[in-house]
């Protein structure tokens, strides 16, 4: 017995889930129309002669009125809803079908309560509840033909007196209840036109917010995403900033011999050519000359001297450039850094950067000034402008030599990654109309030593050192580009570096 109780359990549950207490009231209110209603009309039509008694509809109004009060006061409190509901229904039925079989049974005006309680309980209550009250509707009706049928129950005359058998007072009864049902059922289906309105409001709002709420994800998703690319590239800067400054350390010492010992080879090349020269002017045998001009020849001493001058260019050269990368590897890894953090006046950098780059620009390439109010910016003046000065040499190699335009601009914003509204940043774009890059080259762009130009033409180290910087100013370096639609690059940082930062 335990195991089927546990069974219907569920589903009594699902059963009072679905019995909303608002329309449940309005249930208990059409029931005091229906009550009201149909007793009224019953007190006329029996006044003009139709219906031998009253007292069966009388009997059913105080009965089925105070199990209404009952219903009413289990809804208002909302206690009890289930059980007054599983109560209620079949009563209505059994109720309809005694005043069915008493006020002169398929004749009965009050037939058409059948269709008003059933439509009424699928509206107001549940499908199922209706379905279930409509099958007890037949089940009664059925027993209540057979029973009258076989004698067992007399239903009495429809009309008082046989002296009024008139046609008239029951046609005009039966429109008067007809009509009456058809406006409690305008009534309620007015009610549900409402409720469908109201619901279509909640949904449209609810998918309103399901939208912004989508808006937000997506926004918090792209905000997590820069997050964890920047984060992602931080660390690999973080690593190869480790492995490069090494390798710097290791490279400057050897360079600084080769760049030392490049002068004292001039010195003691130039000592060389003296000591030949006296040689060749001293006073020898001819034979010992003739001799000596043999060795000189075969040795080609001559040609040597002439191009040593040359081979120490060169040597010295490949010094100067390894220096160069050697300074911007160390650069890249934060090392042999003296400047300090000092407020300055970003647009005025920016400013001296170009007045440095005049002689690339002024032939070809048009730079658009729109500078914006900012505030002075606590940073490594001399490292940002050394940014700003890689970025716009890397804008004018991808123009090229056709004409172009640089657009820099500079604003008060954010980011996107850091909105905190108590921590001010400004951001810095340089926008080219260059070649762009496909999203091959534009993921690698900060790699150190990635590079799209010629050998010898570049070390790849500019942007890797330019996002270097920038975060340590703890910054953000970020580019947007695709082939022929040029490129921008956007420095956003914080206007304040707090000391735990630094």
């Amino acid at each position: 017995m335990v195991a089927p109780l546990l069974k219907r359990a569920p589903a009594a549950e699902r059963l009072a889930a679905l019995l909303s207490p608002d329309r449940l009231a309005w249930a208990v209110w059409v029931r005091w129309l229906v009550i009201g209603g149909f007793l009224l009309l019953t007190v006329v039509a029996h006044a003009f002669g139709l219906f031998a008694s009253i007292s069966p509809c009388v009997t059913v109004a105080l009965v089925g009125g105070a199990l209404n009060g009952v219903n009413d006061w289990c809804v208002r409190r909302r206690r009890y809803l289930f059980a007054v509901t599983i109560v209620e229904v079949p009563l209505d039925q059994l109720f309809i079908t005694y005043l069915v079989v008493q006020t002169g049974g398929v004749q009965s005006p009050f037939l058409m309560l059948y269709v008003v309680q059933v439509l009424a309980t699928a509206m107001l209550v549940s499908t199922l509840v209706a379905a279930v009250s409509a099958s007890w509707a037949i089940v009664l009706w059925l027993a209540a033909v057979s029973l009258q049928a076989a004698g067992y129950i007399e239903t009495p005359p429809l009309f008082v007196a046989a002296a009024h058998p008139s046609n008239l007072i029951y046609h005009a009864t039966w429109a008067a209840f007809l009509c009456y049902c058809l406006a409690l059922l305008v009534y309620l289906g007015g009610y549900i036109g409402g409720r469908l309105r109201s619901s279509e409001r909640d949904l449209a709002e609810r998918n309103r917010q399901l939208h912004e709420t989508l808006s937000s994800l997506r926004a918090a998703y792209d905000r997590l995403a820069r997050t964890e690319a920047h984060l992602v590239q931080s660390e690999k800067m973080r690593s190869l900033g480790q492995l490069v400054a090494g390798v710097a350390h290791e490279l400057n010492n050897p360079i600084s011999f080769v760049s030392g010992n490049v002068e004292h080879l001039r010195t003691y090349m130039n000592r060389l050519r003296q000591a030949l020269d006296a040689y060749a002017s001293a006073a020898l045998p001819e034979s010992e000359r003739r001799r000596l001009d043999r060795v000189r020849q075969e040795l080609r001493v001559d040609e040597v001297l002439a191009d040593l001058p040359g081979l120490l260019d060169d040597c010295e050269e490949g010094a100067r450039r390894t220096k160069h990368i050697v300074n911007e590897l160390r650069t890249f890894s934060r090392s042999g850094e003296r400047e300090s953090f000092r407020r300055t006046d970003i647009n005025r950098g920016i400013d001296s950067t170009l007045g440095l780059l005049a002689d690339r620009l002024k032939h070809h390439i048009t730079v658009h000034r729109d500078f914006g109010d900012l505030p002075e910016v606590e940073c490594l003046p001399g490292q940002l402008n050394q940014v700003v000065m890689n970025l716009v040499v890397n804008a004018v190699d991808a123009i090229g030599s056709r004409p172009g335009n640089i657009w820099i601009s500079t604003r008060m914003g954010t980011d996107g990654a850091n909105d905190d509204p108590s921590q001010p940043r400004v951001t810095v774009a340089i926008r080219d109309d260059g070649v762009g890059m496909i999203p091959e080259v534009r993921a690698k762009v900060f790699e150190p030593f990635f590079t799209t130009k010629q050998m010898g033409e570049g070390t790849g180290l500019g942007l890797a050192v330019s996002y270097g910087i920038v975060e340590r100013h703890h910054g953000t370096l970020t580019v947007e580009s695709a082939p022929d639609a040029g490129a921008t690059f956007t420095i956003s940082l914080p206007v304040n570096q707090t000391v735990g930062m630094q």
